[in-house]
This record gives structure tokens, sequence and C-alpha cells, in this order.
């Protein structure tokens, strides 16, 4: 393969985001899918080229299952809005995937031990895209990114690198 045809990437910033307290909220089995929203109160985001906070603006509206294995999946699909220390704000929307493994469904259903359990033990990663208006900033636009995620007893906390 040629370098063009290999993946790699730079490390951008890492996201803490606090969810709701009291856990998503449970729109339930519809015709089509297993909703539920998760609304996001606030976080902090930082990084050598941006540093900043999550506004309390936005959601995960995810939906759930089980796969063929009875492992837990989740397609997430995040909206939301951080502010730079020096007041740009950007939109940042992603989606992903969340898969627990059946041996530790019981333990992820407590929010307590879900940052007990270590990221190694499930699958989590999100694909983020960014738009800001700032010129400061602009280089977000052309960035495509993936991220490393793990659940916190109050909220989730990405690794996010820039894909090159």
């Amino acid at each position: 393969m040629t370098p063009h045809q290999q993946l790699s990437g730079t490390y951008l910033c890492t996201v803490e985001i606090t969810l709701q307290e009291g856990g998503p909220l449970q729109v339930g089995q519809t015709p089509w899918r297993n909703r539920r929203i998760s609304n996001i109160t606030g976080g902090a985001f930082d990084g050598q080229r941006m540093k900043g906070s999550v506004l309390p603006s936005g959601a995960d509206w995810a939906e759930s299952g089980l796969d063929d294995d009875g492992n837990a999946t989740t397609f997430l699909d995040i909206r939301s809005v951080w502010q730079t220390d020096d007041d740009a704000l950007i939109y940042v929307t992603y989606s992903g995937r969340l898969v627990i493994p059946q041996r530790h469904l019981e333990t992820f259903k407590d929010l307590k031990a879900k940052e007990a359990l270590d990221p190694s033990e499930y699958y989590f990663r999100i694909a983020p895209t960014f738009e800001t208006s700032a010129p400061h900033y602009g280089w977000l636009n052309n960035v495509l990114a993936v991220g490393l995620g793990q659940r916190l007893a109050t909220g989730v906390r990405y690794n996010i690198f820039a894909v090159d």
C-alpha cells in the first residue's frame, strides 16, 4: 500500500461530556427501533489547538438492541455545540458504535460501575465532524476525526484524532 492508502491520525483533543442525571429518556421500542435520548448538560475539551466547554445544548439520539451473540449494541447519533476559550462556536456531530459484551451487561447497567469497567472490555468508537464560522478554527471544517470512547459515571470521555 502507498502512504495515501493507509490510515493515520493526529491527536486533536480529549473531551468529557456530562449527560443528564438519571440516565437517558427511554422512548422505547417503536415499530422502527429502540430509541433513547441522552441530553448533554455540559463538559469540556482540551487539545493543543483548541480548548473550551461543551454547551448544554445537544443530545445523543441513540438506537439500541442486541446482536446475534447477545451483546448490547448502540448506534450513536450526537449533535452538540462546543465553545472555545476565545468564544468561537463549533457545531460537532458524530455517529458511532458502542458494543458491550454480554458478559459485562449487568455491570454496565450500574452507573457507578461504568467507570470501573476497563475500556478495553468494550468497543466504543465515534466519527466526529466539525463546523464553524470562526476563521481561527476554519481548519476544523475540513477534518474528519475518529474517537475512542469511555463511559463514565456522569457521561463519556473521548480521545479524538484527526484522520490525516
